[in-house]
């Protein structure tokens, strides 16, 4: 027998498998369990990528045969007490509490003979049936208290994904209210720069997404030093030790803030052009974290529009939510410049599409760039103030010509259409009238208050 997994409703491993080629085999299959057997075809047990790389955090060689991990298990039917109803139901239930949604048929020399479902097996109504039909069960959200994060962590949940949310709660906790007792999801405080939390947060994760940042141009100028820590030295060292550690799904989130100036409509393929320091260090992770992609680890990079919308933790340095607080607070707009383009993307529109990546297959996101937006939403910024005064009654605009931001650039977002079939579902107009509404009833008090603005770095005001 070699290392190739047998044709089967799981993946099947001999026993002098590579460890790490049965977790690429189960990143690639959508199951969260292989079959290994004996070299002689005699059924030993079923094994998930979360025990491999709990003893791979132990210092286990990722070449060591599996066999020297598999531990032989009693959870098997004989071939012939299929057809006996309460045998079936016996192990099937024995099966359901370990976690598994297969149960390993054997013949009466106790080689394997195939898995059948378990819901097949038990007969009749079983609430929970079956395994998810994707490999990913637990998700690392590092900076899972952000605006996107906050946002993401509701929509991993509800998504049937268990959630591990790392942060350093720069901006305080306070999107994370809501989850204090949510099952399926575990909160950790820590720094990413510091090697050893990440490493102890991948323990039991399938994959992981990377938000944490300094984010946005005025952030990254008011802090240089901490941008090329946060988000190129540490960015580097995350997807290092998701790659050692075979956690083989790694979603990183950049920006379309990489192509700088372009009058050309901009693919994936496109130049870049970075005109500040927030770019480089995203241009620069980028490429590290893509050269480190192989048949087994297999980052995606997702590069976003610029983000608006209402969110648990509330920026109001983001164009439509600027304009739509200026038109509360000052009861008017200011445009600078004005006929520089933007891509926009809601931000509940950026967790759908962190979540899509997740639920596909490996093969077709792994090692792979997307623009997440619409081209539909790339919009000119006179445009853009337009359309939030006229969803709120026609709101003034002053215009000021000069302006200090140097983006000007239109995207493409055919790939992640045609590839994932995903379109915006939220509109600015919609987003504007909510955030409007609720700053009107009071939901925020003071949207002028430092903890809605990244470069202010400060939580103090929440």
């Amino acid at each position: 027998m070699t290392g190739e997994p047998l044709r089967d409703a799981l993946p099947v491993y001999p026993v002098n498998t590579p460890v790490v080629d049965v977790i690429k085999g189960l990143d690639r299959s959508g199951e969260r369990h292989a079959v290994i057997v004996g070299m002689r075809g005699e059924y030993v047990c079923q094994i998930g990528p979360s025990e491999i790389r709990r003893h791979l955090l132990t210092g286990l060689d990722q070449g060591a045969p599996v066999g020297t991990i598999a531990e032989r298990s009693p959870l098997w039917l004989w071939e012939q007490d299929v057809p006996d109803r309460e045998k079936r139901r016996s192990i099937v239930a024995e099966l359901r509490a370990a976690g598994f949604g297969h149960c390993p048929i054997v013949d009466a020399g106790g080689h394997y003979v195939r898995v059948m479902r378990c819901d097949e097996l038990w007969g009749g109504e079983w609430e929970g049936q079956g395994e998810r039909a994707n490999a990913v069960e637990r998700v690392l959200v590092i900076g899972g208290a952000g605006y996107l994060g906050s946002v993401l962590l509701a929509e991993l949940l509800e998504a049937g994904f268990a959630v591990r949310v790392l942060d350093n709660f720069i901006y305080g906790r306070g999107a994370l209210n809501g989850f204090a007792q949510v099952p399926r999801c575990d909160v950790i405080e820590g720094d990413i720069r510091n090697i050893q939390t990440i490493v102890s947060c991948l323990a039991d994760v399938d994959a992981v997404v990377l938000l944490a940042a300094v984010v946005g141009d005025p952030a990254s100028q008011q802090r240089p030093t901490q941008a090329i820590e946060t988000n190129l030295l540490a960015a580097q060292a995350i997807a290092f030790a998701c790659k050692s550690q075979q956690v083989n799904r790694f979603l990183y989130a950049s920006t379309c803030s990489v192509y700088g100036r372009s009058d050309d409509l901009l693919t994936e393929d496109s130049p870049l052009s970075p005109v500040s320091l927030y770019a480089r260090t995203k241009i620069a992770s980028e490429r590290s974290i893509l050269a480190l992609g192989d048949s087994a680890f297999s980052p995606t990079i997702l590069r976003m529009g610029t983000l608006y919308g209402p969110s648990p933790r509330m920026r109001f340095d983001l164009v439509v939510n600027t304009m739509t607080m200026k038109a509360f607070v000052d009861g008017r707009i200011t445009v600078f410049g004005g006929a520089q383009w933007r891509p926009l993307l809601h931000v509940r529109d950026a967790a759908r599409a962190y979540v899509a990546c997740l639920q596909a297959p490996l093969q077709v996101v792994g090692n792979r760039v997307f623009n997440v937006g619409s081209e539909e939403q790339n919009y000119r910024v006179g445009d853009i103030a337009r359309l939030v005064s006229e969803v709120l009654g026609g709101v003034p605009i002053e215009r000021q010509e000069s302006s200090m931001d140097a983006r000007d650039y239109r995207v493409s977002f055919r790939q992640i259409r045609e590839l994932l079939s995903l379109r915006p579902c939220h509109t600015v107009t919609e987003a504007a009238r909510v955030m409007y509404d609720c700053l009107a009833a009071g939901g925020i008090r003071n949207p002028l208050a430092k903890v809605y603005y990244n470069h202010y770095f400060d939580s103090t005001e929440e």
